[in-house]
């Protein structure tokens, strides 16, 4: 279900390119007949240059969405993640927590929170979605089972989330932050609409009307590139107008302008760097 009346990526890049690359080659009619993007705020690539759309779900079909083993070679393209549950309702997706059975039945890894996986997303992409925490309990910074929402890019690969400095840019195993948006916060009710940018060590999230988040760490580099959302423990999660382009070689004309204006921050290491106890979400070849 588009949020304005239009799926908002496919308007966005006008086709298969991004609106940066494209306004060399554009007439100046051509410019004019853009700029109601411009003046809407649109978020558009900052970084790489897309190519094919390769994926794109707006929930207007309902269907089953059913977990799956993440190498499963029957996994789809939403999987539901630790036990919670999942359902396309009102032309968008919404999940909430795992069930109280469920979650007495485990130790660890219990689910409390909405999560699934995107299995779609190659090793080099653009990312465009929308999602709105609709309930949960809040999220409080200093108690250390509180569970924040997330934006997951590679499993513990590249996060962005919520801790005591506000909203992070994670790397190392969710042990070093990268980036950070003190103000920023997980606003209950409201859809936020992302752009996710990632090749190779390098990852740039941006928020509409909001932060955008940059970083590049030999982390990074890794053969996990499924993308996971999470929202609030014990709450609802709604996920809408997903759109995965393929990127073109090369970089947007204004990258190299952008980087030097936002000088990368003072990495900050949270805790020690261990291996991660959960299987990996593998993306679907």
């Amino acid at each position: 279900m588009s949020l304005t009346g239009q799926n908002p990526c496919t308007a966005t890049f006008a086709g298969s390119c991004g609106f940066i690359g494209m306004t060399r080659a554009l007439p100046t009619l051509g410019l004019l007949a853009l700029l109601p993007l411009l003046q809407a705020g649109e978020l558009t690539p900052l970084w790489l240059v897309p190519d094919q759309k390769i994926f794109a779900d707006d929930f207007s079909q309902a269907r089953e969405l059913k977990a799956l083993p993440a190498k499963s070679p029957a996994v789809g393209d939403w999987n539901p993640n630790q036990g919670t549950r999942w359902k396309i309702v009102d032309g968008v997706l919404r999940g909430e927590a795992s069930s109280a059975e469920y979650q007495a039945a485990h130790e660890t890894h219990k689910g409390v929170h909405p999560r699934i996986v995107l299995t779609r997303t190659p090793a080099e992409y653009v990312l465009k979605f929308s999602m709105r925490l609709v309930d949960g309990k809040p999220f409080v910074a200093d108690q250390r089972r509180s569970i924040p929402p997330f934006i997951e890019i590679g499993h513990h690969i590249a996060r962005v989330t919520w801790g005591v400095n506000g909203a992070m840019l994670l790397a190392d195993g969710d042990t070093l932050q990268l980036d950070a948006a003190p103000s920023f916060g997980p606003k209950v009710g409201s859809w936020l609409t992302v752009l996710v940018e990632r090749r190779a060590d390098e990852v740039c999230v941006q928020f509409q009307d909001g932060p955008t988040f940059h970083g590049k760490h030999p982390s990074y580099r890794s053969d996990l590139h499924a993308v996971m959302l999470g929202g609030l423990e014990a709450g609802h999660l709604e996920i809408d107008d997903v759109t995965v382009w393929s990127v073109k070689s090369g970089e947007q004309p204004g990258w190299a302008a952008w980087l030097q204006q936002h000088p990368a921050p003072k990495e900050v290491r949270l805790r020690e760097a261990k291996a991660s106890a959960e299987p990996a979400p593998a993306a679907k070849k």
